[in-house]
């Protein structure tokens, strides 16, 4: 089987070809060499080369690989003192060497990525979903692959797990999240799929396992189908949880979210706390917004036809476990939870919701924008709320009718500066090719400064329809 590595020889400077760059503000990289260093010298959360930046990770999942359409490809641009900069970077599709599997048409690799160190080496791991792939003969069954980082770089050892009893269609992979569940410095899988969270543990020698074992849970108020899911310390215990949004009748219908501890054991089936919800398909996310340490969870404005108390709700994190809904106070607009996020660095997480249908200047549908709402002691600051465009000042890019920006929105550290920066992806950007913007945090929330605009030429992978962007990852500080 022919396997190939993509060349890694992109430059960067105020405009090239497929990379524009803004002007960074001199107070947000303003530190000196020395503290610099000891940053550099620091675990970093999501640090794949372990050089102490964090890194990002970006799919296209429908880039024609070999000829073969919509097999996909994931590329990984590195952090650095200056923020991500393509000038360095490595791409993987399923026929790169030393990644299990062959790329096909349809397998859909990078259909979702995140980031977490599942061996725990202390260098952060590739975990991709290829929600097309079929095993054996099961059309669309999906599946997952680690791709381990190591010491200068993204390592050549990978492994690929399934669900056990695949199903046609079922796109095992789509919908994973990574947290350390039983707090022993390994960060574990958890896969949904059809009704069941599936949970592979972190362990040392991950690498050598050919087929991981798997652990199902039924999510609180499961039985029909599960919704979105994401990882968090809802309690303050040290364990990370799970949190889930599944249905147990009709999709349309009435869903849970739920919450599953983590414990010494793994996670528990027994729920700290649940509630009702007037729709399934919410998106949900974590993080801490008041403060307290303990994460808060989220849940979107996208069921706009819905109750308005539950339009961009919060319920808190507390010792027993989820805590009451809290309605958001400030006006509302049909959206999706992208990300929780520190990004002013003021010790609060910032929500970070996604309007991909938003109109641009000429009225053309689906350009897309974020809002912004910062985290404050009493929890989301509407007062304070604001939006970002591809055409907000300092932000590279301009904002076009289908681009899709927000489509998938991470946060990561990429300059080690204290504050979480945003991955934005533009999958429908430049006639479908993608694009992936990313704007750094500073002390007064993410404004454009420093930000850059990149594409599939960026990193060496030119193809027109990749969709890049599509699927954005990398681990919030």
């Amino acid at each position: 089987m022919a396997r190939h590595l993509m060349a890694c020889t992109a430059l960067v400077a105020t405009v090239t070809a497929g990379v524009l760059v803004a002007p960074a503000a001199a107070s947000d990289h303003g530190t000196t060499p020395g503290a610099q260093q000891v940053r550099k010298a620091a675990a970093a959360p999501g640090d794949v080369d372990g050089d102490g930046f964090g890194d990002l990770a970006v799919g296209a999942p429908e880039d024609a690989v070999q000829g073969y359409a919509k097999a996909g490809y994931v590329s990984l641009v590195y952090g650095s003192a200056q923020g991500v900069r393509v000038t360095r970077h490595k791409g993987i599709t399923q026929d790169t060497a030393g990644i299990p599997g062959v790329a096909e048409a349809g397998d859909r690799f990078g259909s979702s990525v995140t980031t977490g160190d599942v061996d725990g080496d202390g260098y952060t791991d590739l975990v991709i979903g290829s929600g097309g792939e079929a095993i054996g003969t099961v059309a669309g069954a999906g599946a997952v692959t680690i791709v381990f980082g190591a010491k200068g770089g993204l390592g050549s050892e990978a492994i690929a797990f399934h669900n056990p009893k695949p199903a046609a269609r079922e796109g095992f992979g789509n919908n994973l999240t990574v947290g350390d569940f039983n707090h022993d410095g390994r960060d574990d899988i958890a896969v949904s799929t059809g009704t069941k969270v599936n949970v592979v543990r972190g362990a040392s020698n991950l690498r050598d396992i050919d087929e991981p074992a798997m652990t199902s849970f039924a999510p609180p108020g499961g039985g029909a189908g599960m919704g979105r899911i994401a990882s968090g310390d809802i309690n303050g215990d040290g364990f990370t949880d799970l949190v889930t949004e599944a249905y147990s009748d009709d999709g349309a219908d009435e869903g849970t979210l739920g919450v599953l501890p983590g414990s010494a054991q793994g996670l528990k089936a027994q729920p700290i706390g649940r509630t009702g919800l007037p729709f399934s398909g919410y998106s949900v996310v974590t993080g801490d917004i008041t403060g307290d340490g303990r994460d808060d969870v989220v849940v979107d404005t996208t069921a706009s036809d819905g109750p308005d108390e539950f339009l961009l709700r919060m319920f808190p994190g507390t010792a027993a476990g989820l805590g009451a809904g809290v309605p958001y106070g400030g006006a509302v607009e049909p959206g999706r939870a992208g990300v929780l996020a520190d990004t002013d660095g003021d010790g609060h997480a910032d929500l970070v919701t996604s309007v991909t249908g938003a109109q641009d200047s000429d009225g053309i549908q689906n350009a897309g924008k974020l809002n912004i709402v910062p985290g404050s002691p009493t929890g989301l600051n509407a007062s304070r709320a604001r939006e970002l465009t591809l055409d907000s000042p300092g932000v590279m890019g301009v904002m076009e009718g289908n681009d899709l920006f927000g489509t998938a929105v991470a946060a990561g550290d990429f300059d080690a500066d204290g504050r979480a920066d945003l991955a934005v992806g533009a999958p429908g950007k430049y006639l479908q090719t993608g694009g992936v913007s990313v704007i750094p945090g500073s002390a007064t929330g993410p404004t454009g400064l420093g930000s850059l605009l990149f594409t599939p030429d960026s990193v060496d992978h030119p193809a027109a329809r990749a969709r890049f962007g599509a699927a954005v990852g990398a681990t919030t500080p």
